[in-house]
């Protein structure tokens, strides 16, 4: 039996941050499937080598006096393990200015943060990126749409994670 890891966190000062390079990315209220290419520098390129693609989810107040929260949900393949797990990280903006720490969840443990695929998938994966050969299933059909019409709750569970773990650091 495979021994549960304790969910860590790796925080980053995300000062520099702009709200304008995120929203370009993804809507307030909205979410986006991306390359992982497309994100921000403040994610690592080795880390986005990793990532077979994102989901990243915009929430909170339109007006640039309100806050808003920002996830990139990466689904990262673990071939040891056979499975893919998601790696979100998140950040806030007052305004239009960041909040001074974003944070990246490892080895979270709510719902569906790992699925494994059956067998038939592994042969799929390799003709090319997962997504464009085999559907993860805690993606939405749909590449972009808004917050309201996602109903996947190991999104939604990542997002809420992500907020509170943000909140916690003010």
């Amino acid at each position: 039996m495979k021994k549960k890891t304790k969910m860590k966190y790796s925080w980053f000062d995300t000062s520099g941050e702009s709200r304008e390079e995120w929203e370009s990315l993804c809507p307030t209220n909205e979410y986006r499937i991306v390359e992982p290419g497309r994100l921000p520098d403040i994610i690592t390129e080795s880390l986005k080598q990793k990532y077979d693609s994102v989901l990243v989810l915009a929430s909170g107040s339109q007006s640039y006096n309100g806050t808003i929260y920002y996830m990139a949900n990466g689904n990262r393949v673990d071939y040891m393990e056979k499975a893919i797990d998601q790696q979100p990280f998140g950040l806030a903006f007052v305004g239009t200015t960041a909040h001074p720490s974003g944070v990246l969840i490892h080895h979270g443990d709510w719902d569906k943060r790992t699925v494994k695929p059956p067998e038939e998938f592994w042969d799929h994966i390799k003709s090319g990126s997962i997504g464009q050969v085999y559907p993860i299933s805690e993606l939405p059909e749909n590449r972009s749409g808004s917050i309201d019409d996602l109903k996947i709750s190991s999104q939604k569970d990542a997002f809420n994670i992500l907020v509170n773990k943000i909140r916690q650091s003010s």
